[in-house]
């Protein structure tokens, strides 16, 4: 079953306290918060103050999201 590498991202609230889902993006993002995906997103843009989390994580074929890759074993 093939899985492709996402980054899942997650903002802080205002006080700080508790970090949410945000969204997730293909591929393993480099930088502390997500990158416009064009440069005519303004809303975007205002991210970069924000604080962010990430994870690393896999998507399978069915949509579910694993923390490691998951291992089927073929006899």
């Amino acid at each position: 079953m093939p899985v492709k590498m996402i980054t899942v991202w997650y903002k802080c609230d205002d006080k700080g306290s508790e970090a949410k889902l945000n969204h997730i993006e293909d591929g393993w993002a480099n930088g502390d918060y997500p990158k416009p995906k064009d440069t005519s997103y303004s809303n975007q843009e205002a991210w970069r103050k924000s604080d962010w989390e990430r994870k690393y994580a896999y998507l399978d074929e069915q949509y579910r999201v694993w923390s490691v890759p998951p291992a089927y074993w073929i006899r």
